[in-house]
């Protein structure tokens, strides 16, 4: 029997409903926790099911059914591949990546604080499209505000082109933290070499790549004890092997600073001297974000960046931080920017570059570090004199707390020329009383 015209209205509608709720990839695809043979390719899909990777059309890997995936690709050959991503009915197109290498010769690019500004970070990300760069790393505060799902979504979406070819390796900013005191995004989204954290899987964590030691430090934890045991152990590790040539540290809260906040050392008293101390020469260089600007910072023996220009607003350099901050400042700029590392053996170099494409400046990580014009002024560790709070007040307050010191900044100004002006009226009051009453006793 022929089939009716309601009949055959419904299978259609029954079809389109049916391609319409066809899973969607809703986030990435983008690579973690890369190895010499492989990668992490992680993904999240609006309906829950099954999905597979396939690396040049003959290695498949599969993963169950789900929401998110995360599909460890391995035993592919040293070098570059291509890999597509199926899930349901859809077909990701097919991107290109590289194994890491497994020579001495190492790209890598650091940046942070995009804070969802797209149109900025836009840009900052295709400048570092056209570095080809082995691995990326991530100093923190990725959004605005981390319980809000549309930023993660904002932020994958201006990554992605990047993201899906070059693994990044992350930090917790201060504002992985607002709204989500666990992190909770922060865990969901990235899978991280590990589990090397004792207190908190994944908010620290170590990676080498050939004769180059990365360690990733969570600044919001920077009084655990336990986390500065890990760090000593990491570094003395790195001290006694004789293939490690090169270590980099990054974390979001810079020790030293001349920016709006200024620096984070007084707070940092568990972290900052162990850089300092001898037998800590294989470390090149310290990464940080937080204040957004670019910053070249030297003290006793260890460099310190600042790379806090991916997309975020920009701040200009203050002229009240502490005289450890101002004299550690080598070079301070107000622009978009990202830093470009190269390894290659024994040698090590350092560009900064603005979104521009244009180089900031070029330091040269491997060579002997120049002596401090003089002795440094000493930190007060463990204990945060009154000029440091008053010029790194945000530095040691939650985001929240943050937030509303700088809604609150204008009416503390206000109150305090107040304060200042109210002693010179009444003195004013009072004189030109006094000398009324000498004219009329």
């Amino acid at each position: 029997m022929s089939a009716s015209p309601a009949r055959g209205a419904l299978t259609v509608a029954l079809l389109l409903y049916s391609a319409s709720a066809a899973a969607r990839v809703t986030v990435g695809p983008y690579l973690q926790d890369a190895k010499i043979d492989g990668a992490m390719v992680v993904f999240d899909t609006d309906t829950s099911g099954p999905a597979e990777v396939v690396v040049d059309e003959e290695h498949h890997f599969k993963s169950p059914p789900g929401v998110h995936h995360e599909v460890r690709v391995s035993g592919l050959a040293p070098g570059r591949h291509r890999y597509v991503v199926h899930a349901g009915d859809v077909t990701v197109p097919p991107v290109d990546f590289a194994t890491l290498p497994t020579g001495n010769d190492l790209d890598f690019i650091v940046y942070g604080d995009n804070r969802d500004r797209d149109a900025d970070h836009a840009r900052v990300i295709a400048a570092m499209q056209k570095e080809h760069a082995d691995l990326l790393l991530q100093t923190g505060d990725m959004t605005g505000d981390a319980g809000v799902d549309a930023l993660w979504l904002r932020f994958f979406a201006v990554e992605q082109p990047l993201l899906a070819s070059v693994p990044m390796y992350p930090t917790l900013g201060n504002h992985e933290l607002l709204h989500d005191p666990t992190a909770a995004h922060f865990h969901h989204y990235f899978s991280l070499p590990g589990p090397d954290a004792i207190e908190d899987v994944e908010r620290y964590y170590a990676f080498r790549v050939a004769n180059t030691l990365f360690i990733a430090l969570d600044g919001n934890l920077a009084k655990s004890h336990e986390q500065a045991r890990w760090l000593g152990a990491q570094l003395d590790g790195a001290a006694a092997d004789n293939g490690v040539r090169h270590v980099f540290v990054f974390f979001h809260q810079p020790p030293f600073s001349a920016g709006e906040q200024c620096g984070s050392a007084a707070e940092l008293g568990l972290w900052v001297p162990e850089f300092e101390r001898p037998g800590r020469e294989k470390i090149r260089a310290i990464f940080s974000g937080h204040e957004h600007c670019y910053e070249h910072l030297e003290r006793n023996g260890v460099r310190y960046f600042v790379l806090g220009g991916g997309g975020a607003p920009l701040v200009k350099q203050s002229a009240h931080c502490p005289k450890w901050d101002v004299e550690a400042l080598r070079k301070f700029e107000s622009v978009h920017h990202f830093a470009r590392v190269r390894v290659r053996g024994e040698s090590v170099v350092f560009d900064a570059i603005a979104a521009s494409g244009e180089l900031i400046e070029s330091v040269q990580l491997d060579a002997p570090k120049p002596a401090d014009p003089a002795p440094p002024t000493a930190v007060p560790y463990h204990a945060v004199e009154a000029a440091v709070v008053a010029s790194n007040t945000t530095a040691l307050l939650s985001p929240e707390e943050e937030s509303a010191s700088r809604d609150s900044a204008p009416l503390v100004r206000t109150l305090a020329a107040l304060m200042l002006v109210v002693p010179v009226v009444w003195l004013v009051f009072a004189l030109l009383r006094r000398k009324k009453s000498r004219k009329h006793p």
